[in-house]
């Protein structure tokens, strides 16, 4: 059996070129859920460990979320474990999931005169994260297991895949 993303890949291709010219989006980055992601930080400064900063707004919140601030990561975020900040201030999300979509903000500071001033441009980059799932017909055999995503199918069996894209709206990201 093929990749089950791979069954999905016609609709990614068909909203990213949808999506490539929405004001304010550095770049758009689309991932399969449990997989884990980079985001870039075009914008990047010599000295990325103290001086990035990335923000998340998924638009479920209010505001946007700080997730490292000046190189140094917020405990209090849900996704702190799953956060690494590289030397090129790219951001890398381990083991992502549906909640992690959404526009990722990094900002660069630099020192004017002994106070921190932010450096523009900033660079956004909007999270999609499609989630797979496989459902066995009742005639058909599984030997899923829970830490496999495997289904066995055989001549004359079927499977049903379910495609969900978690994307952030291009409305929301218009009037961000």
């Amino acid at each position: 059996m093929a990749d089950k993303c791979d069954l999905c890949l016609l609709g990614l291709i068909i909203l990213s070129s949808l999506l490539t010219d929405i004001s304010g989006v550095d770049d758009h980055v689309f991932i399969s859920s449990g997989e884990n992601v980079r985001l870039s930080c075009n914008n990047a400064l010599s000295d990325c460990k103290s001086k990035t900063t990335w923000n998340y707004n998924s638009f479920r919140h209010s505001a946007p979320v700080e997730l490292i601030t000046k190189g140094i990561k917020k405990k209090d975020t849900e996704k702190h474990e799953r956060l690494s900040l590289e030397s090129d201030c790219s951001l890398n999300i381990k083991n992502v999931t549906e909640e992690d979509y959404g526009l990722y903000t990094c900002q660069q500071w630099i020192d004017v005169n002994g106070t921190d001033q932010r450096q523009d441009p900033d660079a956004r980059v909007s999270l999609h994260v499609l989630h797979v799932s496989v459902s066995p017909s009742s005639s058909s055999s599984s030997s899923s297991s829970s830490s496999s995503s495997q289904t066995e199918i055989s001549p004359g069996r079927s499977v049903t895949l379910s495609c969900q894209l978690y994307s952030v709206d291009c409305d929301d990201l218009v009037s961000f």
